[in-house]
């Protein structure tokens, strides 16, 4: 076979060593993307994993290990070095090139789950992801802010991986066909062969968990499949009769109608109860304004509830929130907009229009989203207004993500266009856009929200590959910090004893939180109608901003269902029956 294949002195000369380095270097490099990105892991076992006796160490070192190190082994890769090793005159080089092509599209697949499980914390389907990528891509490049030369480096240092890739399955494959490998390192590698295959059969689709010591890519891709086709059924076997009978709200009758402001905080999660670097600063705030709203006359209740989505996402968070239904991949949430164009789903705010209210939908983000396309957005939602960033001619600053106007300013002028132009009582949903990822450039709460819109120099746009993860979580604290008195601002200026506030986290942030840090947002109810807002308590709300309990009682589809039973409850006309209370919302 050495005949067949490109000369190679060190691989005749020192074949044992160039094989088993090539070979350890090209399973290393599969589980390598994970325990980078994933900051709950090192790059080698940690001591604990011998605590617990024997028994379990050895479980841990061989067969099962939550620290995600890259100390582990590739089923695929072990039986083709195998086979290939085993083959002698029946090596034809077609067959090396065949198996390198196989081994590419496993180290591909390793870089893509990695990003999906430690990045956002989603399960792998290609089904879902793709129409993630396919619509949320070109949005991300446009309004990153990054210049040209990280894309630059990232595509030399692809180059770069995929050569050093190349070049050690190339030594691999040579240093494998040469006489003078040892008849030791053929059977070492036929022992690791048989173990792999052998731990697959015992613990089969097991192996497609990163956790396990043996990694076998056709479960994984079997995995995959299978998710992608079961949300893919479920998307297509989706039938709305009995959400439209739990969500049907009309034989209730509103005496009186608040008004309601239902306002997303972007990367507003209970991160901050979790971390040193947070948690101190960030109860010390919330006690700061729970008493600037004591002093006023206004009743706070706090809750967490767990997010349909990690670090990103928002649409599918605030689209949970007012279908009362968990909607938590971008296929589910595509095909719930094309279905809603024509037929009406009874949503929060489409509920509450039934009742009377106003229902505006505000966005700020400087878009790049077709008319037809905020048509869709539009019907699929109900709406009987949208504000969109370009109705609002605002030619100040523009700050971080989009970019976008001071949320301080965004929201006061929505305020008074719409107390100037209807007399009905508002449904008003945004979702703030200062707290976005990367948190910087930042704009500065000011007394009078009119002095923001004046021309000044756009800040220079900051690349987040730039920051280093101590300035990235003050400034995340720093974004907090703004969006939660802004908000109390805005709640004193504009709202009276015939007002209702709901705040509500979308997602934890991303890059200043990890896996451990759990799904749940904070979710505050701000009103000067202490009847109203005790209501909550009998749901997993406590009195006050902060909570002490960081087991969230609730869920983002939930809080639809607990809402309007509170609402009607506190102001529905007669004696009625309490509509049911959906923790769960309605299963899709």
């Amino acid at each position: 076979m050495s005949d067949r294949l490109p000369h190679c002195r060190l691989c005749r000369d020192h074949p044992n060593l160039l094989f088993w380095g090539s070979f350890v270097a090209l399973n290393f490099l599969l589980f390598l993307p994970l325990a980078l990105l994933d900051e709950q892991s090192s790059l080698i076992p940690p001591v604990a994993t011998l605590d617990g006796g024997w028994w379990l160490a050895v479980n841990r070192i061989f067969i099962w290990r939550e620290n995600l190190d890259p100390l582990r082994l590739s089923l695929e890769l072990s039986v083709m070095t195998a086979l290939w090793v085993w083959l002698g005159r029946f090596r034809r080089p077609w067959l090396g090139v065949f198996f390198g092509v196989i081994y590419g599209l496993i180290l591909v697949y390793t870089i893509y789950e990695a990003i999906v499980t430690a990045i956002f914390h989603l399960e792998p389907s290609f089904y879902s992801q793709f129409y993630l990528a396919r619509d949320g891509l070109p949005f991300l490049f446009e309004h990153v802010n990054a210049g040209w030369p990280p894309y630059v480096g990232g595509a030399l240092g692809l180059l770069a991986g995929a050569g050093m890739t190349i070049g050690l399955w190339n030594v691999l494959l040579r240093s494998g066909a040469t006489p003078g490998l040892r008849r030791s390192s053929r059977i070492g590698i036929a022992a690791l062969a048989v173990l792999a295959l052998a731990a697959t059969a015992i613990y089969q689709v097991y192996t497609a968990r990163p956790e396990m010591v043996v990694s076998s890519f056709g479960f994984k891709l079997q995995k995959n499949l299978e998710v992608s086709a079961k949300i893919h059924q479920d998307v297509l076997s989706f039938d709305d009769g009995v959400v439209r009978n739990i969500y049907d709200y009309s034989g209730y009758r509103l005496e009186q109608k608040p008004d309601i402001y239902f306002i997303f905080v972007e990367s507003y999660g209970s991160v901050l109860y979790k971390r040193p670097h947070f948690t101190p600063p960030y109860r010390a705030l919330l006690r700061e304004l729970e008493e600037v709203f004591d002093n006023a006359g206004w009743h706070v209740a706090t809750a967490l509830s767990e997010a349909p989505t990690w670090g990103g996402g928002s649409w599918l968070s605030y689209t949970s929130t007012l279908f009362g239904m968990r909607i938590d991949n971008h296929p589910q949430y595509l095909e719930l907009r094309n279905k809603y164009q024509v037929e009406r789903y009874p949503s929060l705010g489409a509920t509450l229009s039934d009742q009377g209210y106003h229902y505006i939908w505000l966005s700020a983000l400087d878009e790049n989203i077709s008319e037809v396309g905020w048509a869709k957005y539009t019907r699929m939602l109900a709406v009987d207004e949208l504000i969109r960033n370009k109705d609002m001619k605002y030619i100040g600053p523009r700050y971080g993500w989009g970019p976008a106007p001071p949320d301080q300013w965004v929201l006061h002028w929505a305020h008074e266009r719409l107390k100037a132009t209807t007399d009905k009582p508002l449904m008003f949903f945004t979702i703030t856009q200062n707290s976005h990822y990367p948190w910087k450039p930042h704009p500065e709460l000011v007394e009078d929200w009119r002095t923001l819109n004046q021309p000044a120099p756009e800040a220079e746009p900051v690349d987040p590959e730039t920051i280093a993860l101590d300035e990235m979580r003050a400034n995340h604290l720093n974004a907090i910090e703004y969006q939660l008195r802004m908000l109390t601002q805005f709640i004193l200026e504009v709202g009276d004893e015939n007002s209702i506030f709901v705040l509500i986290g979308d997602h934890q942030p991303p890059a200043v939180s990890r896996r451990s840090d759990g799904w749940s947002t904070p979710v505050h109810i701000v009103s000067k109608d202490a009847a109203f807002v005790d209501a909550f308590s009998e749901y997993g709300f406590v009195s006050g901003l902060s909570v002490t309990d960081l087991e969230p009682p609730l869920r983002h589809e939930g809080l639809y269902s607990l809402f309007m039973r509170a609402l009607l409850g506190r102001y529905g006309a007669g004696k009625l029956v309490q509509p049911a209370y959906l923790p769960e919302g309605v299963l899709p």
